[in-house]
């Protein structure tokens, strides 16, 4: 029996491009698949076609019957196989393929591993051995084989208990209809035994077929092309695109070259359309504009409007869905577009303002027949502004798009800096703080109040730029104080930097 021991988890990184399991060569890779539920350990067998090769006991779990010993869910699926390697002790799975291997052909091999000790992992060891007749052995030691896929990528630093790749490629001699994973170079040291989880075994073909020459009906017909191949590095299609799929939207010659580390596949498909025509895009036209429809150029002679109507054009007049259907030999196609009306849109934000000192203006939008929008980053359709500027809008629908824009300026009276000569932060609700005011076109930036030997008792960089007479968290005593206000002045298209001083009274 072997040793049991509480280790630490630990996981399999090796990383290698995704692969589809359409093809796999092996029947229940993922080990889904039970003869009976297994509800202990060595138990491989019940996994079929699976089998142990030799004197050892490997393992398989499945989730019919939870087990502390599945230490990690499946990678996929609700199954799992478990080997374990010790001095003199080694592991295997082993199975069947579906059906022998073709010689000079190449094959992908992939598996999933993961351990609960990295730091007793041996890499260069753990790999797949592809055979003409099973490899078997009494005994518990190492098989004799010179596996063709053996992993030597993983170290002792790998992360623990997450299911990463070990894969490759295979040359086939011709034959081969056997598949066994295990160790096949060395085995652990004393006390350096661990285990290792598997899961999602395949081994796919590594070939590519485009598909044959093909007519698509109409041309609205679109065909999907997949050049997936196993471990392929590299796809480079006709036009340079490089993803494993390429969409056909018209008639044409299609290729693709698909680069692996085992070969180069290229293939190439001939795509023709019959009754390729198009009616156009769905529109929107401004209300009385009209729109004619035509029939394409050498369109078979048997074609329907939607009204049934058989006229070389047509001319709408009004909103609605209009088709037209044409036959040829068994080939049918029809053709749509979806006709909107719509009136113009309209705006006007009215006319330009003139404002003094701290006037301030709404400007509220008459609009109508569209989306409206700034052409700032202002969100809301009402705004009110305390600046000079042009203020423009625009309101657009699938007609057009008409703008306007509003004129405000200080510039006539000039612009000017407001301050109290005199404040009483007495609590009675009237005249509490000392704050100063400026026109539209004034930006206070900062607000700093001296006592009247020079000392600084207040200062602020954040609105609302307010004394309220307080100092070190006592109410100031009455006095003559001095500030000091920095601004920037909006004048035109420049914005200056300012300051101001002067003096105020702090009475109660």
């Amino acid at each position: 029996m072997r040793s049991r021991a509480v280790w630490m988890v630990s996981w399999l990184v090796f990383c290698l491009p995704g692969i589809a399991m359409a093809q796999n060569l092996l029947q229940n890779g993922g080990f889904e698949e039970y003869r009976a539920c297994p509800r202990q350990d060595n138990l491989l067998g019940e996994a079929v076609p699976w089998y142990n090769p030799n004197g050892a006991t490997p393992d398989f779990y499945h989730q019919c019957f939870p087990t502390v010993q599945m230490e990690l869910p499946p990678r996929s699926g609700q199954g799992l196989a478990r080997l374990f390697l010790d001095v003199s002790w080694a592991e295997y799975l082993a199975t069947p393929l579906k059906k022998p291997l073709v010689a000079d052909d190449c094959y992908f091999f992939e598996m999933y591993v993961a351990t609960p000790t990295p730091n007793k992992y041996l890499s260069g060891t753990i790999g797949a051995f592809l055979s003409e007749k099973p490899i078997t052995s009494p005994e518990k030691g190492l098989l004799p084989a010179d596996a063709q896929v053996i992993d030597n990528v993983l170290t002792t630093s790998i992360p623990m208990l997450r299911w990463e790749r070990i894969s490759g490629y295979v040359k086939a001699k011709g034959g081969e209809q056997y598949l066994t994973i295990g160790s096949f170079k060395k085995l652990p040291v004393f006390l350096g035994y661990f285990y290792l989880f598997i899961d999602d075994v395949s081994l796919l073909p590594i070939e590519m077929d485009l598909g044959k020459d093909t007519t698509l009906c109409g041309r609205n017909s679109t065909l999907l092309l997949d050049a997936t191949t196993p471990g392929a590095t590299e796809y480079r299609w006709h036009d340079g695109s490089t993803a494993p799929t390429f969409r056909v939207t018209k008639p044409g010659h299609y290729s693709v070259t698909v680069t692996t580390p085992c070969k180069v596949l290229r293939d190439t498909i001939r795509v023709d359309y019959a009754l390729d025509f198009d009616l156009g895009r769905d529109t929107t036209l401004c209300a009385g504009q009209t729109l004619t429809l035509k029939t394409p150029p050498d369109v078979p002679p048997t074609f329907r409007w939607q009204d049934g109507s058989a006229t070389p054009t047509y001319v709408v007049r009004q909103a609605g869905l209009y088709s037209l259907r044409v036959e040829q030999a068994r080939c049918v196609a029809t053709d749509s577009i979806q006709v909107r009306f719509v009136p113009p849109p309209r705006l006007n934000l009215g006319p330009d303002q003139n404002l003094c000192g701290a006037e301030i203006f709404t400007i509220r939008p008459d609009f109508a027949e569209g989306k409206f929008s700034w052409q700032d980053p202002f969100e809301a359709v009402i705004r009110t502004v305390g600046q000079s500027g042009f203020f423009q809008a625009s309101v657009s629908n699938d007609c057009a798009t008409v703008r306007d824009t509003v004129r405000i300026s200080y510039e006539d009276c000039g612009c000017v800096l407001y301050t109290p000569d005199i404040f009483t932060p007495n609590a009675d609700g009237q005249n509490d703080v000392f704050q100063p005011f400026g026109c539209g076109d004034i930006t206070i930036t900062s607000l700093s109040i001296f006592n009247r030997w020079g000392e600084l008792v207040f200062q602020t960089a954040e609105p609302p730029f307010a004394w309220n007479g307080m100092y070190e968290g006592k109410p100031a005593p009455v006095g003559v104080y001095g500030w000091q206000i920095r601004y920037r002045l909006q004048q035109g298209t420049s914005v200056l930097a300012e300051q101001k001083r002067g003096a105020l009274s702090l009475t109660r």
